[in-house]
């Protein structure tokens, strides 16, 4: 995968969102230093009173370390060859700085300034410098990246008579480590509250479990392409994720897969159809009748391909 060239315009545009938001925090922070009180309001009803107060420097410590974290995250996106991947966090990273940074000076305002009392029209500014936080510097990585390169791969060349299939397997520690979380939590929540009849945790703990095995289904999967077509099958469950029958298969081939093209990890659906994927690199692409495509990340993706090119080769053949 190629990159297109960075002008100052676009790392202007990826950095600067980010250090504004730290420089946001620290100046009203130095601004309201002296006046902010031991405990300050950090939650408040929907009539802008407050109804929960904390001390003032444990939220600004975190804050200032998230934003800190956010605006490090805008250089190393920088240097990273995958753009859209590197958008994709930028997203999910700046809608976390920008709505931690801004929640902070509004409730420095609201404590030093005001009357303790949030207006209401807090919550469109709010909303708004976080989206902008977030989409600056996600549009400008997307304008410079470069074309999801795609190639066909010739068909394994094999006999009128010959079998021909092909498995591989693929996975993602990071998948593994956040279901063992998840389920952790969860179980734990279930244990703690199950005996003080607490409805809504031991609900939320189930749920928590439940998404945790889902996570961990998809941290080892197995890829089959066979006379049967492509499937894919989780190690842990033996449930299969994706089955494609081998006659709804129109053409294949190998491409090098972006998350950020899928909008992320995991089992993705798009307008272009469904991926499983775990990483960047290459990805082994089914395509069907109608346009839709199936699309697994796998190390040895041209293998597969050049199989399931033999086996649609030998059904036109039939």
């Amino acid at each position: 995968m190629t990159t297109r060239p960075t002008g100052t315009g676009t790392r202007l545009a990826v950095v600067t969102p980010g250090l504004a938001v730290v420089a946001g925090v620290v100046l009203a922070t130095l601004a309201s230093a002296g006046n902010l009180p031991d405990r300050m309001p950090i939650h408040f009803r929907s009539d802008g009173t407050a109804d929960g107060w904390s001390s003032p420097w444990p939220v600004f410590w975190v804050t200032l370390l998230v934003t800190v974290g956010v605006a490090v995250l805008g250089f190393v996106a920088l240097r990273m060859r995958d753009r859209r991947s590197a958008a994709t966090t930028l997203l999910v990273a700046g809608l976390v700085s920008g709505s931690a940074g801004t929640a902070w000076v509004v409730l420095v305002g609201a404590a030093t300034v005001g009357d303790g009392v949030l207006p209401m029209w807090w919550g469109a500014v709010f909303l708004a410098v976080t989206a902008a936080v977030a989409a600056v510097p996600t549009v400008a990585l997307l304008r410079v990246a470069a074309p999801v390169p795609a190639r066909e791969v010739a068909p394994l060349p094999v006999g009128p008579a010959t079998r021909v299939a092909w498995r591989s397997r693929v996975g993602s520690r990071w998948f593994a480590a956040l279901g063992a979380v998840l389920v952790g939590v969860g179980t734990g929540t279930v244990v703690a509250t199950v005996a003080d009849d607490v409805g809504g945790a031991v609900v939320s703990g189930v749920v928590l479990a439940v998404a945790g095995l889902a996570v961990l289904s998809l941290a080892r999967v197995e890829v089959t392409v066979d006379r049967r077509g492509l499937r894919l099958t989780t190690s842990v469950t033996r449930i299969p994720l994706m089955r494609v029958p081998l006659e709804r298969i129109e053409g294949c081939g190998c491409e090098d897969v972006s998350p950020g093209q899928w909008g992320g990890w995991g089992y993705r659906f798009s307008g272009r159809g469904v991926a499983y994927v775990v990483r960047s690199g290459p990805g082994l692409v089914a395509r069907l009748r109608g346009g839709q495509a199936r699309v697994v990340t796998v190390p040895d993706a041209a293998s597969g391909a050049a199989v399931l090119g033999a086996l649609l080769a030998a059904r036109t053949a039939d």
